[in-house]
C-alpha cells in the first residue's frame, strides 16, 4: 500500500513536471506570435500622412511650403493649384536637385492642375512651385506622406 502510495505521488510529481514544461512553451511560442503582430510599418503612407496649401497674390511668384523636418523624408505624391488667369502657363515643381516636373494648366482665365507626381526632398529642403507667367492669383496643394530615416 506504502509502494502505491509513492508511485501515486511520483506520477503526480512528473505529471506536473510535464505540465509546468508545456505551459512555458506555450507562453514563450504565444509570447513571439504577439511580438510579431506588433510589428508596424513606420513608414506606411497612411501613418505619416503630408498635405499643404499655400497660395500667392501676384504675378510671377513661387509658392514656398514649408521645409522638410529633420530625420525625415518627404515624398510628394499629388500637386493640386488652382490659378486665376493663367493663360495657359506651365508650373515648375522645384526645390531638389532632381529633373523638375511642369504640370501645363488649361488656356482658361481659371485653371485647375490635379495631378499625380513622385519627388523626393530630404531634411531640411524646401519644396516650391513655380508660376512662369503673369498670374494674377493662385494656390497649391502638395499632398503625400514622410519617411523616417535610420
Amino acid at each position: 500500500m506504502n509502494r502505491i502510495r509513492r508511485f501515486l505521488w511520483f506520477a503526480a510529481g512528473l505529471a506536473a513536471v510535464a505540465l509546468v514544461v508545456t505551459l512555458g512553451t506555450q507562453t514563450r511560442a504565444i509570447a513571439q506570435v504577439v511580438r510579431a503582430a506588433l510589428v508596424r510599418n513606420q513608414d506606411e503612407p497612411g501613418r505619416n500622412p503630408y498635405s499643404q496649401f499655400v497660395s500667392c497674390y501676384g504675378s510671377g511668384c513661387s509658392l514656398t511650403f514649408a521645409p522638410v523636418p529633420a530625420g525625415q523624408r518627404l515624398v510628394v505624391t499629388f500637386v493640386s493649384a488652382v490659378v486665376l488667369d493663367g493663360n495657359g502657363v506651365p508650373l515648375q515643381l522645384g526645390g531638389h536637385g532632381q529633373e523638375q516636373r511642369y504640370f501645363a494648366t488649361t488656356n482658361d482665365t481659371f485653371a485647375i492642375v490635379n495631378s499625380a507626381v513622385l519627388a523626393y526632398y530630404d531634411a531640411g529642403e524646401t519644396p516650391t512651385l513655380t508660376d512662369f507667367g503673369s498670374s494674377s492669383d493662385w494656390g497649391s496643394t502638395l499632398s503625400g506622406y514622410f519617411i523616417a530615416l535610420p
